[in-house]
């Protein structure tokens, strides 16, 4: 059978400390859009007279693009660490943004959750798109884009995390505790978690 999927909600993130998110997570509200991408660099060989065989490089990049109507002040802070200062949220040349792990949900025709996770990654910072109003509002989301970085082991640690509630295996309490682990034992992806 067919499977599509469709919209996007529950958008959640938690800052990574190395490879935890100790302080917990944060609803992420008002999406409108978000497109995850991954590369996986192929490189074909010949012989023969012909292709011979294909090598994988695994994923070489991981992106996910999210549209949100307002990247609060408190997003802000936690995503590039600007800190507002008498109602005025102040940008130093020497901004840091911080990781940030990320999730959020679509569903399939059955109304069955689909969530998807990049685990850490820095996020660009959101610009300013706006026009006047003739008329009814008509206003732009904001648009920020994260690079993901391996979670774990630089060689073979995770990137991307994909859960589907049509899996009966599936536990949205589990899928959490890997995306935004508070301690090291919940970082850890095994068969041996018994179901949440």
């Amino acid at each position: 059978m067919t499977k599509v999927k469709f919209g996007v909600s529950q958008g959640e993130y938690g800052v990574v400390t190395g490879d935890l998110v100790p302080d917990g997570t944060k609803k992420l509200p008002g999406l409108t859009t978000a497109k995850l991408e991954m590369t996986a660099e192929l490189k074909q060989l010949t012989a023969d007279d012909g292709p011979y065989v294909v090598l994988s490089g695994g994923i070489s990049e991981a992106k996910l693009t999210v549209n949100t109507w307002d990247v609060g002040p408190d997003a802000q802070k936690d995503f590039y660490g600007v800190p507002t200062i008498k109602g005025v949220q102040v940008y130093s040349k020497n901004l840091k943004p911080n990781d940030i792990a990320l999730m959020f949900r679509t569903k399939d025709e059955e109304g069955k959750g689909i969530y998807f996770a990049l685990l850490k990654a820095k996020y660009t910072i959101p610009g300013v798109d706006t026009k006047t109003v003739d008329g009814a509002p008509d206003p732009n989301a904001d648009e920020i884009e994260g690079t993901g970085a391996p979670r774990g082991d630089a060689d073979t640690g995770n990137l991307v995390l994909v859960g589907r509630e049509s899996d009966p295996e599936f536990s949205l309490a589990q899928f959490k505790k890997w995306v935004f682990p508070k301690t090291e034992e919940e970082a850890v992806i095994s068969e041996d978690v018994p179901k949440a």
